[in-house]
């Protein structure tokens, strides 16, 4: 059976409501298939469906509309066949700030069960008898009870089958174009444009009055499909129009004005009592209630994207769905601090705002540039924006704006640095900059400021000083005084205007700037008191003039980017956000700072919308490449550790580095993404270098190393006994092994990398260790071959001294025949065997000697020839290659 419970509790929960509105709510069972009748009739009388099933459906209705359309489905049913039943009570609408639908009623509404009779039956509330009682031809009458309803005295209605109860939702669509009608642009781009608008309305059968003097076109709208189908029509010709170049475009500002109160005569427009310079161009703006019932064909946009408690009856404008909900479109969700944009008045020369005169201006209170606020607000993601952005709503008194604002601007909560950004973003017309300039040493923006000469004090610099501090009348002496003492300079000026300024005299301020600007005599100069002349001719609604004036600046000082984003404002004010965004996307090229500035920009709620969705996509493109950096910095935290021991040079370095990129990744912010992705190119840069160095240092110190191993291996190979190398042999072969691995492999995949570092220190130690080891095997073998070459020396000598010896005492007794008396010979003669063992024995240690003195002499020259003819010998049987 239909239970109610079971459609509310398929709607969202909102914890905190946007918006709250009492309306009728209209539960509907039925048998089988809904009626077409029933879904187009209530749709046409502007009832909005909040839920369905197969056999209910639950709808919304602000107004007594919704009694018309069951009315007429109860006359309709009279003579066709429509089985259902419809309960009608009081309900409450809360929307969400994300635009989510929901819905409150009475605790004992909301568990029903009903079942469907043969017949349409349409019960009441009894809190609805008095506006029943409002239409005309309705009346009630008692139902009594019925099982599953909620115990109260339910009525049931009866439509008098006499009336119609047509639906009285009507509305009058007004097109105005942008631009003075004056100018011949602004009449032959409205002229092209205006014959397009006008052939989709006699294409719909519509009849219009074109206001020439104005250039107001409107229409009457009897119907919802007529509004609905128009509003895409328009949305349509406007994209195919800035999309096509032999199409003519001129922007528009559209609103769709309900009919009740209103005629359809030439003055209407000036009746519906909307501020037509405040509309977003190119977007048709309804009441939230009438939009809501568009909200299944187009994308519903707040006017202000702020915190403020709407109401159904609050402005808000629409534009088509793209490709439904396609994922490569959308809008940026940045709210936009209320108390800064809902007043109505003239800007603040100095900061933009409406709500304070430049006198009471809070950047008074600022006695220097702050530049890095811009840093600071980057470390700050979209939800800390719009959470600072209420925060800052509740902070700021609209009607003592200056005090609220000094109580916490020196604070470090967001919503101080949200303010500080906002009083940050024309800093160049304020008076602290104003200091600056006139102590500048440059010649051109922007690295002409940041040489300053000293502060010495002067009348100029006194008057400043107490313009500042609110002395307007010290300010007027001190400013009369320097322009009688420097008649040539174009400081006196430059303070007069901005004293002529806070006086509200701007004629008298732009004077003064102009005859600053003939005489200053640099660029830096000219283009200061040129931007000053802009921004004045900017807050007077001289948009063109002020686009003038800030290229003629920016001509001046060509690296100035100030005057650029100046100008695109201005076209924002104008209506042309299109145009605008052009300068806006190469601003923010070259500087990724200037994505936030345009978000938080109080001045450019004219264009809010299109610009939050203009900039979107480019959200999503840094978004997309930034989530991939994230991944690409994770790889680096891999490859690192794989490839880099913790006490590697490189290690320590990087890893300091990637932890910052991973601290920046997590941050929801354009610039943090920029950051992330550029920080991630150049770190994936500085890691290739640091591979590539590597390698070549790992290929010259292979080559050294195997220099090393084989003169190591020259040197061992002579050593006599080769069986005593066990563990010599291990550890040069282990050498060997590695250096060949090296050689084999691709060095700069990670693991091998690795590998190869480890590899290499291994190698080194072992090879410092065999060289320790080479000293000892060099000992043995030189000793060895010492030996050698002395044994053979002693017995040449040994066998030559003893054939002498053999000759010499024969030789000697045979001659000494005949010598008598001489005890010597008598002695050898006597002693001849003990003689010759003596003689043997002093022959033995003179060729023992001999040989040592002469293996001395030539042992290093002997055994180099020795080596030399060795390895000759092994070139020479080595086999030859072809």
């Amino acid at each position: 059976m239909p239970n109610l419970q079971v459609l509310l509790s398929s709607l969202p929960e909102i914890d905190q409501s946007r918006m709250v509105s009492s309306g009728i709510g209209v539960w509907m069972t039925w048998n089988g298939k809904i009626h077409n009748t029933i879904e187009h009739t209530m749709r046409d009388y502007g009832a909005l469906l909040m839920a369905e099933e197969s056999n209910q459906a639950l709808w919304y209705c602000p107004n007594n509309e919704v009694l018309r359309a069951v009315a007429r489905l109860q006359i309709w049913a009279r003579v066709n066949t429509l089985s259902a039943f419809c309960l009608v009570f009081p309900v409450s609408l809360l929307v969400g700030y994300d635009i989510s639908l929901s819905l409150s009623l009475a605790q004992d509404l909301q568990d029903q069960d009903v079942a469907a009779s043969g017949e349409f039956e349409v019960w009441v509330h009894p809190r609805m008898t008095e506006q029943v009682g409002a239409v005309n031809g309705l009346s009630l009458k008692p139902a009594g009870k019925m099982d599953g309803l909620a115990s109260v005295e339910w009525k049931i209605l009866s439509a008098d089958s006499g009336l119609d109860y047509e639906s009285t939702l009507k509305w009058f669509f007004i097109v105005k174009p942008l631009g003075k009608l004056g100018d011949k642009e602004s009449i032959i781009g409205w002229r092209d444009f205006s014959n397009d608008i006008q052939d989709v309305l006699r294409r719909l059968g519509l009849k219009y009055i074109s206001d020439v003097k104005e250039g107001f076109l409107f229409f009457p709208l009897d119907n919802i499909r007529l509004l609905r189908t128009f509003c895409s029509d328009i949305l349509s010709l406007i994209i195919e129009a800035k999309g096509n170049e032999e199409k003519k475009y001129w922007p528009v500002v559209m609103v769709a004005v309900p009919q009740t109160g209103l005629n359809f005569s030439e003055d209407l427009p000036k009746k519906v009592g909307l501020d037509w310079n405040r509309l977003t161009p190119d977007f048709p703006h309804l009441r939230y209630t009438d939009a809501f019932l568009l909200a299944n064909w187009f994308k519903l946009n707040e006017t202000r994207y702020g915190t403020e408690q709407a109401s159904l009856d609050s402005w808000c404008n629409i534009r088509l769905k793209e490709g439904g909900g396609d994922d490569k479109y959308g809008t940026m969700e940045v709210m936009m601090p209320v108390n800064l944009v809902q007043i109505e008045g003239n800007e603040c020369f100095y900061c933009g705002q409406k709500n304070h005169e430049a006198k009471a201006c809070p950047t008074k209170l600022i006695q220097t540039p702050k530049a890095h606020v811009w840093n600071k607000l980057s470390r700050l993601d979209l939800d800390g924006m719009n959470k600072a952005v209420v925060a800052l709503d509740k902070a700021v008194e609209p009607s003592n704006f200056p005090a609220s604002i000094e109580a916490f601007i020196k604070n470090k909560t967001p919503e101080a640095l949200l303010i500080q950004c906002i009083f940050e973003l024309n800093v160049i017309s304020q008076l602290r900059m104003a200091r600056l300039v006139w102590r500048s040493r440059g010649k051109e923006w922007p690295e002409g400021i940041r040489s300053l000469a000293p502060e010495e004090p002067n009348a100029t610099l006194s008057g400043l000083q107490s313009l500042q501090d609110g002395e307007s009348t010290a300010a007027d002496d001190f400013a009369k005084e320097a322009a009688i003492k420097f008649q040539r300079s174009y400081q006196p000026h430059c303070l007069t205007g901005f004293i002529a300024l806070e006086s509200q005299d701007f004629g008298q301020a732009l004077f003064h700037w102009q005859e600053a600007e003939r005489l200053s005599y640099t660029p830096l100069q000219q283009s200061y008191c040129l931007y000053l002349q802009g921004r004045l001719h900017e807050i007077m609604g001289n948009h063109k003039d002020a686009i003038s004036a800030f290229k003629r600046a920016h001509v001046q000082s060509t690296g100035w980017h100030e005057c650029l984003y100046r100008e695109a404002v201005c076209m924002v004010k104008m209506g042309f956000t299109g145009q605008a965004m052009d300068l806006f996307f190469d601003l923010i090229q070259r500087d990724p700072h200037m994505f936030n500035r345009i978000l938080i920009d109080p001045e450019l709620e004219r264009g809010r919308v299109q610009i939050l969705s203009a900039l979107w996509e480019r959200w999503h493109d840094v978004e997309t490449r930034a989530e991939e950096a994230r991944e690409q910095v994770e790889a680096f935290v891999k490859d690192i550790n794989d490839r880099f021991n913790k006490r590697h040079a490189f290690y320590e370095s990087a890893s300091e580095e990637l932890q910052r990129l991973q601290k920046v990744g997590e941050v929801d912010n354009y610039v943090a993404y920029r950051q992330l992705i550029r920080g991630a190119e150049k770190f994936e840069e500085q890691l290739n270098n640091q591979i590539s160095l590597e390698v070549k240092r790992i290929n010259n110190n292979v080559e050294y190393l195997t220099d090393r191993i084989k003169d190591i291996q020259k040197e061992a190979a002579w050593f006599p006994f080769p069986s005593l190398l066990r563990d010599f042999n291990r550890d040069f072969n282990f050498c060997v092994e590695k250096i060949n691995w090296i050689r084999t492999q691709h060095i700069k995949e990670a693991g091998n990398f690795r590998k190869t570092l480890d590899f290499l220190t291994q190698i080194e130690e072992r090879i410092d260790l065999l060289q320790k080891k080479l000293v000892t095997l060099r000992i043995v073998r030189d000793s060895t071959l010492f030996v050698l070459m002395l044994g053979r020396s002693f017995i040449w000598f040994e066998l030559l001294g003893l054939g002498l010896a053999l000759v010499t005492v024969p030789a000697l007794i045979y001659f000494t025949k005949g010598v008598e008396g001489s005890w010597i010979v008598d002695a050898i003669r006597e002693q001849q065997w003990e003689f010759t063992k003596g003689l043997v024995i002093i022959l033995s240690v003179l060729a023992l000697m001999f040989a040592a003195v002469k293996s001395a002499l030539s042992f290093e020259r002997r055994k180099r020839d020795l080596f030399e003819q060795l390895e000759e010998n092994l070139r020479a049987s080595a086999p030859k290659r072809y």
